[in-house]
């Protein structure tokens, strides 16, 4: 539509309101509305006053011929000899008659005749003279003679034919158009005086009628109005119809509720965060028997109401009500990973609607809008559906609600620059080209609250890496909200946004700032967001001269909140540090931020420089959604309604949901499990804001549950002391001690209270509650100091710690499998061997199944000469050929062979002496969910404290 150009020239088509002025336009159906409008009145009177033109035009021509034939006539019938005669006689008047005065060149210094080519009249008598009347010779000789006629000096006026009369009429009234209001007008035609409605944007687009200006007549039209844009158009400029991937949070209330009609089934309250809208929306999710899961949008509570929603709805408003029903799949949601082996699973669904005020432009029938809805969450089995019942959430030792592990950030695939290449699972970015200095999104973005994640460095120059937040830009078409389908990557050649370059400084537009700390390669960054508050900080984990070094490197930027509401030094939460602004930055100082006020996402960002540049987004990170002003203001009025109870009678009873709420925070206190600690997304000012404190379980079941996600052998309990010796992908020169805290989202925390080092790092970050990751464990990385809390039980092993294919792996790389000896990839981690390419490891041989600090998959082997070790799945980098391959089947031989190796280990453990598993572990049942797991060992937990209880 050429509105927009018209708009930005300030020449926007007016309003078609009553009184103005319309003809038919370019969608004007002749089947359908014939020539209500007069046209037919008009082309005859156009045709009438043509012919008139035309019997005009050849009666002129006719007299013209005419004339032309006279002339030519009188001028042969002329006489040559009496026209030289009568030069010689004299003429009357101004001398004695006898000669005419000869010529002079010079002029006379009388005043001379008129230069008239008729004569001169002769001079008029005197009073006191008679006239003469005496006439000339040469008059009288002529008078005898045919004289010529002279030409006309003036054009004589033609009468003008009056033009007809345009097929114009007058809007009377705005009408609506198939229930759309406005898209139609009532018109008058001043022609036929006919009366009707036409379209005017209805359908899809389609104007029947144009806005013109006409002359006072009605007989020219002066100026012809664009259409404006249709709603169609607008939407389309949003990003309306076309493929539109887009980023969403779930997050449900601890506690839910029965469903009325059908008390098996319940529900929980949520929030459904869309940051590429900046917005969220409360929602009832609906828990099935099935697995399936109903998810209803009720109503805003941040972010635009009236604006920005047309590529969602079609229309700039949010509409409420939009059911979506997901169910889970068979496969797995990680890429290349089967379902046994994946700890999350995928939630799938499909809804539509009809965007009730867009027409398709072909035929004017309705439009409908189809989406899918992708949800990862935690594997869960169905006996933990009664942990998520209401009625077992203060007995069944588990808080109601999804499993609670959320997956990974992960990286946008179709939003990063050409010069960064994003691995298959998301997690890492490798810069492969030296065009400048590219950007990669993530995929995940937030609006509002406070949020934590970390980045390792795996590889890069000094200065070559940029960590931190950004807007994403938006598309070329659209007016807002950028879009994370098909965009040109090459604008994203640059640094944007906000954060931390790995030379020790701040970067934002060009300006760099001393700050932080230097980073090296194994090191790790981590990002702590608080939105609400209007800060970003920077937490650095890495090692320096042979010490782990835990530093909170404080507050980077200020000034920043999403909602743009922040005054200078109102926008750090009161924790502010002369940080640069960051919606006006700078070198230095402190920058007011009243900006506009226009609620952002923001999304992390990664930044890569040099070839080679390598970074993984880790899989440890937190997220809050914060204390926004609706929740407060609504807090404040029950706070106010309960108090004004107090100055009524004794007989007023208490609101119900007051009294609910009060006994189940009564109940959670009364069990004494719960925990609150201070995390490294806490911040280094607790006052300052809510930060990301965390609530741990310091239940024996909970810990039991995160420690089976992690593969421990054995369950840490809450306050079991434990030597760390491996974090973040690199094993310690100096061991630290820490105390386990409990269990939160299925992750177990833990409070490091001793470093063998000089540092300061404990009082600097380093003390605040942490989580580990599955790579962290492994080879010794955590030792229980004495002896530990859980009595020793054996956790069973969960499938995706295990060779899940039953016939084994088989090489399939043409450069075999290179055999290291610790499961990370780095230096020190030696190559001990190759297995060539075609051998086929027994699935007995695959000891253990892990994925590494950088998102790989390692199988730990035993083959032949090579006692054991870890080769990967697939190369990384570039297409990321596969190494191995998973054997599904297994031949008639192999089954054999595995058979009798089976009943061997039998007859072994049945020997005494001989207690491998001691009746810990049912070998007969696969493990998929660390609930299942936790629940097997607490049964044997309660045995074991019986039999300590029985000890004398």
């Amino acid at each position: 539509s050429p509105v927009k150009t018209f708009r930005e020239g300030g020449e926007a088509p007016p309003m078609l309101r009553e009184g103005c002025t319309v003809m038919r336009s370019t969608d004007w159906d002749r089947d359908r509305l014939g020539d209500e409008d007069g046209q037919d009145i008009y082309e005859e009177a156009k045709a009438a006053r043509d012919k008139a033109r035309k019997e005009r035009e050849e009666a002129e021509e006719k007299s013209k011929r005419d004339e032309a034939q006279q002339h030519e006539e009188a001028t042969e019938e002329i006489n040559p000899a009496a026209e030289d005669e009568s030069t010689d006689e004299a003429k009357d008047g101004g001398n004695d008659g006898s000669s005419f005065p000869s010529p002079s060149p010079s002029p006379s210094p009388s005043p001379s005749p008129s230069p008239s080519p008729s004569p001169s009249p002769p001079p008029a008598a005197s009073p006191s003279e008679p006239a003469s009347t005496t006439t000339p010779l040469s008059t009288q000789e002529d008078s005898s003679k045919k004289v010529v006629p002279a030409k006309k000096n003036k054009k004589e006026k033609k009468k003008k034919i009056a033009s007809p009369k345009l097929a114009v009429g007058t809007v009377i009234g705005i009408e609506p158009w198939n229930g759309i209001p406005a898209l139609a007008r009532r018109v008058r035609w001043h022609l036929s005086g006919k009366e009707g409605v036409y379209r005017y944007g209805g359908d899809g687009g389609r104007y029947d009628i144009g806005h013109v200006e006409v002359n006072e007549k009605e007989t020219r039209v002066r100026k012809r109005h664009p259409h404006p844009e249709t709603a169609e158009q607008c939407a389309s400029r949003y990003g309306f119809g076309k493929g539109k991937r887009c980023s969403v949070l779930l997050r449900l209330s601890r506690h839910g509720a029965h469903c009325q009609d059908d008390p098996s089934e319940f529900m929980h309250k949520g929030i459904l965060e869309w940051p590429d809208f900046g917005a969220g929306i409360l929602v009832d999710c609906r828990f099935h028997t099935d697995g399936a899961m109903t998810i209803t949008e009720q109503e805003l509570l941040f972010g635009s109401k009236d604006s920005g929603w047309e590529a969602r709805f079609g229309q700039p408003s949010f509409i409420p009500g939009t059911v979506m029903v997901i169910s889970p799949t068979a496969g797995s949601s990680e890429e290349g990973t089967d379902a046994q082996s994946s700890q999350y699973e995928e939630l799938l669904g499909s809804w539509s609607f009809v965007a009730s005020t867009l027409r398709n432009r072909k035929d004017g029938g309705k439009v409908r809008v189809t989406s899918e809805m992708h949800l990862v969450r935690s594997r869960r089995s169905a006996s933990e559906e009664d942990d998520f019942h209401p009625s077992a959430q203060l007995t069944a030792g588990i808080p109601s609600g999804p499993a609670p592990l959320p997956p990974p950030i992960r990286l946008d695939q179709d939003f990063h620059a050409p010069s960064i290449a994003l691995s298959c699972d998301g997690r890492t970015a490798t810069c492969i080209t030296a065009d400048g200095r590219g950007t990669a999104f993530a995929a995940t973005g937030f609006t509002k609250g406070a949020h934590y994640w970390e980045v390792k460095i795996e590889q890069a120059d000094v200065g070559s890496i940029f960590i931190g937040v950004a807007e994403k830009p938006s598309l070329p078409s659209s007016g807002g909200g950028g879009s994370s389908f098909g965009f040109d990557g090459n604008k994203l050649g640059r640094w944007l946004g906000m954060g931390f370059v790995n030379f020790r400084a701040t970067y934002t537009a060009g300006a760099e700032r001393v700050y932080g700390a230097h980073c090296h390669n194994g090191d790790t960054v981590g990002v702590l967001l608080d939105c609400d508050a209007g800060r970003i900080s920077f937490f650095f984990d890495g090692v320096k001269y042979g010490e782990h070094i835990l530093n909170d490197l404080g507050c980077a930027f200020e000034n920043n909140s999403p909602f743009g509401f922040n005054a200078d030094g109102c926008g750090s939460g009161g924790a502010g540090q002369g940080a640069p602004s960051g919606a006006e930055p700078g070198r230095g100082g402190r920058f007011p931020s009243n900006g506009a006020v226009r609620l952002k996402a923001l999304w992390p960002v990664i930044g890569l420089r040099t070839p080679g540049d390598r970074v993984t987004m880790s899989c440890k990170w937190m997220t809050s959604v914060g204390v926004d002003g609706t929740s407060t203001l609504r807090n404040v009025m029950a706070v106010d309604q309960i108090l004004r109870r107090y100055e009524q009678p004794m007989s007023s009873p208490l609101p119900d949901w007051f009294v609910d709420e009060s006994y189940k925070e009564y109940e959670r206190w009364r069990s004494g499990r719960w925990l609150r600690a201070q995390s490294r997304g806490s911040g280094s000012h607790p006052l300052g804001c809510i930060g990301l404190d965390v609530d741990v379980d310091t239940s024996p079941i909970a810990c039991a549950s995160a420690c089976a996600s992690l593969g421990l052998k054995t369950a840490l309990l809450s306050r079991d002391r434990v030597a760390i010796k491996r974090s973040a992908g690199r094993m310690l020169e100096l061991s630290e001690e820490a105390v386990i805290l409990g269990a939160c989202q299925g992750r177990l925390y833990y409070q490091i209270v001793s470093q063998k080092s000089e540092g300061g790092a404990l009082s600097e970050g380093g003390g605040r509650a942490w989580f580990w990751d599955e790579s962290e464990v492994v080879d010794g990385g955590i030792q229980v100091i004495g002896k530990g809390l859980g009595l020793s039980v054996e956790l069973p092993l969960l499938e995706r710690f295990k060779c899940s294919a039953e016939g084994g792996l088989r090489i399939v790389y043409s450069g075999g499998a290179v055999v290291r000896s610790d499961l990370e990839i780095i230096d020190g981690s030696a190559n001990i061997g190759t297995i060539p390419h075609g051998t086929v490891i027994p699935r007995a041989d695959v000891l253990e199944r892990r994925i590494n600090s950088c998102g790989v998959v390692r199988y730990k082997v035993k083959y032949e000469s090579i006692s054991q070790g870890w080769i990967s799945s697939k190369i990384r980098g570039g297409k990321e050929e596969k190494i191995v391959e998973l054997l599904s089947t297994l031949s008639p031989k192999e089954r054999h062979d595995e058979l009798d190796e089976a009943s061997s280990d039998e007859d072994d453990e049945s020997k005494p002496g001989n207690a491998k598993n001691d009746g810990t572990e049912d070998k007969t049942r696969a493990f998929l969910c660390a609930n299942d797991v936790a629940r097997y060992w607490y049964s044997e937990y309660l045995k074991a404290m019986d039999d300590d209880a029985q000890v004398p």
